[in-house]
């Protein structure tokens, strides 16, 4: 068991701190089994192959995981109550998804990149009659049965360059060489966005020079905005205009604890906030133009699961392995439970919400860099942006996890907790983002575990350190590692503990890359980080998230790398 507890002195008492207990257990494999903090406790049950069969949850509900036999999420139910059904195709993509009356079929190009996607009114029976090796399901996208349904396409870097959909129309995306992004198009002057930056990736005015310094890559000015810090590069004070003033207070730990908007010197909102011994926000009250709210939050991990008001609560559900929202759970006391979707765009934003009847009941369309443009449909409060973040009405900034992010101009408000081991640049969200996501509000590193207590242990021959040939996919990647280390897989996998990591030193003359056995804890604990699949990915011009594709594992087959059995050719249908 890991205990984790916060006394605060008798100073910090008289701050307001309050004491606080996080405990940890794990079975013998290491895996955790459950957790208690002051907000609940969550309990895990997994299979024999390590993936988790039960969530617990503090109310006593039990959200259910169904697999495939490759290990893949097949279903997610609560309590026996259906959420959503999955269906894969031989690369073990999401082709089909049930959401209530409505199904969503996903399709791919040829690089591993959402092609497009619908949501159709057919429920999920009728599609497969009507889907057979005959017919195309990408012909179907535009079908009048759909009332959610878009196309994306990329430029050879891989990049987002056009978007058509059915209720946002066509916006265009063009980008610096660097992957920067230059301009959203929208068709629409009022509704069109360019920007310049300088050499560091600060948002420059038109008026601004390129060669500009802006010290400590902190902006004083952008459009009508004016920005002021404290010694530790925290915004402290934002005006708008000559009328708006916010102000921000930190903890010493550089965690926004306190927001004031006001409005030609009157107060129009505030927001307070708390976090535990993880640096997880658990608590906030607002008040917005006299309303006052408070919301206390319980996490799974670094995912936020549940939001609580009095009275009322919304449990999140994610798509596997990330933090793309697939479902919400909203419970009132004393009524019935109510059941929402979330359908988002390319990289996992939610751009709408159904109920379980398949009506539109919150629809966005975004500004570049994630401030909301325009909210055709808001029946229902709906506050996940980007993956990881979360909108606080108060501020209008986006809670991300370590820090705030600020959509207005696409940056973070506080420097980057892990220095310069993110960047040269501390306050930078993305080059752009319509292909990358930081749900921790983290920027990405490299890890290695070399001479590390967490690596596998070995007798004789065997090895915890090898190198292979990328295979494209990192179920190929970890067999061949396993092959080269002398150990077998399945003794290995009984264990549950153990994981294959990728170092950062892809050779793309040789495919060769470095592979470390290490504990699941550590490796996990090391997230977010940057390996060889993301330099082969980028490499070879892939999308995030596209290794274990077949495009992948064709480049790895082109090269003479791959090893066992070439991929099947078969093309998938949703």
């Amino acid at each position: 068991m890991l205990t984790i507890e916060h006394l605060p002195t008798a100073k910090g008492k008289k701050l307001g701190v309050s004491a606080e207990k996080l405990d940890f257990s794990y079975d013998l494999l290491g895996r955790l089994i459950k957790e208690t903090t002051p907000q609940g406790a969550l309990s895990y049950d997994y299979d024999p192959l390590s993936n988790l069969t039960t969530l617990t949850l503090p109310t006593g509900q039990h959200l259910n995981h169904l697999y495939y036999g490759s290990g893949h999420l097949h279903q997610l139910n609560l309590d026996g109550q259906l959420i959503s059904d999955m269906e894969r195709d031989d690369l073990h993509r999401e082709v089909l998804r049930t959401q209530g009356t409505l199904t969503s079929c996903f399709g791919y190009d040829a690089m591993g990149r959402k092609a497009w996607q619908f949501a159709s009114t057919l429920p999920a029976e009728k599609l497969s009659q009507i889907l057979n090796p005959g017919i195309q399901p990408e012909l179907l996208v535009e079908h009048g049965y759909n009332p959610i349904h878009r196309r994306h396409q990329y430029d050879p870097a891989g990049e987002l360059t056009r978007t058509l959909d059915k209720l946002r129309g066509e916006i265009k995306y063009d980008y610096e060489a660097n992957g920067q992004l230059r301009s959203r198009d929208t068709g629409k002057l009022v509704d069109s966005e360019e920007f310049r930056y300088d050499a560091a990736a600060n948002r420059l005015n038109f008026n601004t020079s390129q060669f500009d310094h802006v010290k400590d890559n902190r902006i004083k000015q952008w459009r009508d905005q004016e920005y002021t810090y404290d010694a530790w590069g925290n915004l402290v004070e934002k005006r708008s205009g000559l009328s708006r003033l916010q102000t921000f207070s930190y903890d010493g730990e550089n965690r926004l604890v306190k927001a004031e908007t006001l409005v030609n010197g009157k107060l129009e909102s505030s927001g307070a906030y708390r976090y535990d011994s993880l640096g997880r926000r658990v608590a906030k009250v607002s008040a917005v133009n006299g309303v006052t709210e408070q919301k206390h939050f319980l996490w799974q991990g670094l995912r936020l699961l549940r939001e609580e008001t009095p009275g009322q609560s919304s449990l999140y559900l994610y798509e596997p392995g990330s933090y793309a929202p697939l479902a919400r759970v909203d419970q009132v006391e004393g009524g019935e439970q109510q059941l929402y979707y979330f359908h988002t765009d390319q990289i996992g934003t939610p751009l709408e919400m159904t109920d379980r009847e398949g009506r539109i009941v919150w629809q966005a369309t975004y500004k570049a860099w994630g401030s909301i443009e325009a909210l055709a449909v808001n029946e229902v409060e709906q506050n996940l942006r980007f993956q990881g973040q979360y909108f606080d009405d108060e501020t209008g900034l986006h809670y991300n996890t370590f820090r705030y992010y600020d959509p207005g101009v696409g940056r973070f408000v506080t420097q980057d907790p892990i220095g310069l081991l993110g960047g040269d640049n501390l306050y930078q969200y993305a080059p752009n983002s319509t292909s990358w996501i930081d749900p921790w509000g983290l920027a990405f590193k490299s890890v290695n575990f070399e001479g590390s207590k967490e690596l596998f242990p070995v007798s004789g021959n065997q090895k915890n350190i090898v190198s292979i040939q990328m295979q494209g996919s990192r179920g190929r990647d970890f067999t061949e590692a396993y092959r080269q280390a002398g150990l077998k897989e399945a003794d290995v996998k009984a264990q549950g503990k153990f994981t294959w990591h990728h170092l950062d030193d892809f050779d793309p003359a040789t495919g060769k890359t470095t592979m470390q056995l290490v504990t699941r804890s550590a490796h996990e604990a090391s997230l977010p980080h940057t390996g060889s699949v993301a330099q082969f990915e980028k490499h070879f011009g892939l999308q995030s998230g596209a290794y274990g594709g077949k495009d992948a594992v064709g480049i790895s087959q082109s090269k003479g790398w791959l090893k066992g059995r070439a991929p099947s050719t078969s093309s998938s249908t949703c």
